[in-house]
C-alpha cells in the first residue's frame, strides 16, 4: 500500500473516532468532561414515568459528578431530545411532548420534573442534584392543571431531603381525635431520617410556618378550622388538586379534569395542598369524609414507601375497597 493510501485510511479512522465521540457527548452531555466537576461522584435515583406515575418506564440509581445537572443524570439512563438551548425536554426515549392522539382530540402532554417529590421551579438543566436526591421525570397531560407540586408516591422523600436542601423542621398537626395517629406518623418520619418533629394539636386558624414541612391529619369537618385547607379546596385546579371535597363527598377527576369518581362515606385522601412544602402555604393532608376513610388513607401512606413505588400525585382510599390512584380513570 502506498504512503498516500495509508494516510487516507488513517484520516478515515480518525474521522470515525471523532463521530463516535461527538455522538457520545451529545447523548451523555458534558458530565464527564474534566473541567466539569471536581471528580467526586454523588448517587441519585432517576425515575422516568408517564401519566402521573401510572407507568414507570425507568427507575434506576446512578452516580454522576457532583457538578452534573439533573438533565445530565437523565441522559445517563435515557436518550433525551431537547430544545431552547438544551433546557427544555422534547422527548425521552422517543416519547415526545405534544398532542397524544392528534391535535384536535388528543391530550396535550409534556415532561415535568420533580425533586424528592416536589415540582422543580427551574429546568432540569439548571438544577444541580445533591447526594440521595430522587429525580422524577413524568410525562403527563396538563389540560386541567399545569402545576402539580407534590407527588405523594415519593413519601417520605419531601420530609427527608426536601427541595434543594433538607427541611429545617417538620410538623405533624392533628385534630384532637388523632393524637395517636400523629405520633405514629412522627415515628415513621424519624425512622426514615427526617428532621425531628413533634406532633401538635390543630388550632383554629392554623397555617403552616415558613420553612416548615407539615402533615395535617383530620376529617374534612375537623379541618375546617384550618382556613388554608378550605381555601385550597376551593381552588383545586389552580393548585393541581385532582381530588377535592364538595357537598360532603370526595370528588376525583381524571387527567383532563372531568369527574371520574364521587365517593361518600368511608372515603379517604392523601394529597399535597398548596404550591410547595416549606413555603408557608402548603402541607401534606391526610383526611377523609369520616374516621373510617381517614384511617384507610393513613394506612396507605404508612404502607406505601420503599423501592419500586410509583411517583403518583395523590392516593385515595375507600374503606373496604382499598387504594385509588389520583387522577382516576372514569368508571364505566
Amino acid at each position: 500500500m502506498s504512503r498516500n493510501g495509508r494516510a487516507r485510511i488513517w484520516w478515515y479512522a480518525l474521522g470515525a473516532l471523532l463521530v463516535v465521540a461527538v455522538a457520545f457527548f451529545a447523548v451523555r452531555g458534558c458530565a464527564f468532561m474534566p473541567w466539569n466537576g471536581s471528580g467526586e461522584g454523588i448517587g441519585v435515583r432517576v425515575t422516568v414515568s408517564r401519566d402521573f406515575g401510572g407507568e414507570v418506564l425507568k427507575d434506576v440509581s446512578v452516580e454522576v459528578r457532583d457538578s452534573s445537572s439533573a438533565m445530565q443524570a437523565l441522559q445517563e439512563v435515557a436518550v433525551v431530545e431537547t430544545s431552547y438551548g438544551g433546557g427544555f425536554i422534547d422527548a425521552v426515549n422517543g416519547l415526545v411532548s405534544g398532542y397524544e392522539g392528534g391535535a384536535e382530540s388528543g391530550e396535550k402532554k409534556d415532561w415535568f420534573f420533580y425533586v424528592n417529590g416536589q415540582m422543580a421551579d427551574v429546568g432540569a438543566g439548571e438544577y444541580l442534584p445533591r447526594e440521595g436526591d430522587r429525580l422524577v421525570f413524568d410525562y403527563h397531560c396538563w389540560e386541567y392543571a399545569m402545576f402539580t407540586p407534590t407527588l405523594v408516591g415519593c413519601f417520605p422523600e419531601p420530609f427527608v431531603n426536601g427541595y434543594r436542601e433538607p427541611p429545617e423542621s417538620c410538623a405533624v398537626v392533628y385534630a384532637p381525635a388523632w393524637e395517636g395517629e400523629a405520633q405514629e406518623l412522627e415515628r415513621a418520619l424519624g425512622d426514615a431520617g427526617a428532621a425531628a418533629c413533634e406532633p401538635r394539636e390543630l388550632e383554629e386558624g392554623w397555617r403552616p410556618s415558613e420553612g416548615e414541612y407539615a402533615i395535617v391529619i383530620g376529617t374534612v369537618s375537623e379541618l375546617e378550622a384550618a382556613p388554608f385547607f378550605a381555601e385550597a379546596n376551593g381552588h383545586a385546579s389552580r393548585l393541581g388538586m385532582y381530588a377535592f371535597f364538595q357537598d360532603g363527598d370526595m370528588v376525583i377527576v381524571d387527567a383532563r379534569g372531568d369527574e371520574a369518581r364521587r365517593l361518600g362515606s368511608g372515603a379517604g385522601l392523601v394529597e399535597g395542598v398548596g404550591p410547595r412544602l416549606g413555603d408557608g402555604e402548603s402541607a401534606l393532608v391526610v383526611t377523609g369524609t369520616d374516621p373510617g376513610g381517614l384511617r384507610a388513607a393513613l394506612g396507605l401512606l404508612l404502607d406505601g414507601g420503599g423501592e419500586g413505588v410509583r411517583p403518583i400525585l395523590a392516593v385515595a382510599a375507600l374503606a373496604g375497597e382499598g387504594r385509588i390512584e389520583v387522577p382516576a380513570a372514569r368508571e364505566e
